[in-house]
């Protein structure tokens, strides 16, 4: 019993914050693949929520340990991905408890708007280029999570305002972090969060979609082509990343992958619903096999954090 809880102590201990962003992706993908296959909705839904209270677990009986690591700004930014986890989480419960989902959504939407606010005066005042990582679209751009969330809970005004409060910092911060790619290698531990390129343009083109009445279709096909470009590029270094073996930072190709696959499909409907263009089967294809390539990569590093887990619980246990 006592290795046991020796196992669970320094399992829970070793959970990097970047772990909440496997809960956001696993969210999103359950979204994504809803339609086609409710069980992977459900499915997705039970681990994200595993890994989210692992997250918390660490944040509650570790708090001076987190306190440190949220002086680093690349987990600071990272962390958003904890609040906008139970965004999402919060539309898997609407439907059995709506008052307790809509209280979590607007708590997670108010507590990322306050590490905004936070973020910027404790990181982004004295930032030097070198301290920039591409996490910080995470912690600015993310919150248009709220605006995909909005509809569920009556809140498309309150997501209008922050799609656009989300995408006004997007150009700013691509031009931001792409100086720094230019001007200062990335540290081998974080290359892989390249991979976050890929998702607020995709991001902002589904809170677009998702919250403005009448879209403007010139808007959405340049995020489109925008988001797609940027999902290409950064396809192309995933092999390299994955050769380097597991790191945290391989959070980074779950959601943004999630995304660029919801994002086309959501501007597809667009066109073909709404629009009624049609010699777009093509691209559906393209989008049914974006939705099962993220969902590959999303349980890759599902288990690739499953195993970093239990081999620091196993090796407390050894001691034990």
């Amino acid at each position: 019993m006592e290795k046991t809880g020796t196992y669970l102590h320094h399992a829970i201990r070793n959970v990097p914050i970047p772990m909440a962003g496997v809960a956001l992706g696993l969210a999103a993908l359950g979204n994504l693949w809803q339609p086609v296959a409710p069980w992977a909705h459900a499915l997705c839904g039970t681990v994200s929520l595993v890994m989210a209270l692992l997250v918390a677990a660490r944040i509650a009986l570790f708090p001076k340990e987190v306190r440190e690591d949220l002086a680093n700004p690349m987990v600071a930014a990272v962390s958003a991905t904890f609040l906008m986890s139970f965004m999402q989480l919060a539309t898997y419960l609407a439907p059995y408890f709506y008052m307790g989902a809509a209280v979590l959504w607007f708590a997670s939407v108010a507590c990322h708007l306050c590490l905004m606010a936070w973020f910027s005066v404790r990181h982004m005042k004295d930032v030097g280029l070198s301290q920039v990582f591409p996490t910080f679209f995470i912690a600015y751009v993310g919150i248009i999570v709220a605006s995909a969330t909005s509809p569920v809970f009556g809140m498309q005004a309150l997501g209008l305002v922050l799609f656009w409060l989300g995408f006004a910092a997007y150009p700013l911060l691509l031009v931001l972090v792409t100086m720094r790619y230019v001007k200062h290698p990335m540290p081998e531990a974080a290359q892989p969060l390249f991979c976050i390129y890929a998702a607020p343009a995709s991001l902002s083109l589904v809170g677009y979609l998702t919250v403005v009445p009448d879209p403007n279709p010139v808007f959405v096909t340049v995020l489109l082509i925008l988001g797609q470009a940027l999902f290409l590029m950064v396809l192309t270094q995933v092999p390299r990343f994955l050769k380097g073996g597991f790191k945290p930072s391989f959070a980074a190709m779950t959601f943004p992958f999630v995304i660029s696959a919801a994002a086309l499909g959501k501007a597809l409907d667009f066109f073909q619903v709404d629009l009624g263009i049609q010699g777009l089967v093509p691209l559906d294809w393209v989008c049914g096999a974006e939705a099962v390539f993220a969902a590959v990569m999303v349980f890759v590093v599902v288990f690739g954090f499953a195993r970093f887990l239990h081999g620091h619980g196993m090796k407390a246990h050894a001691q034990a």
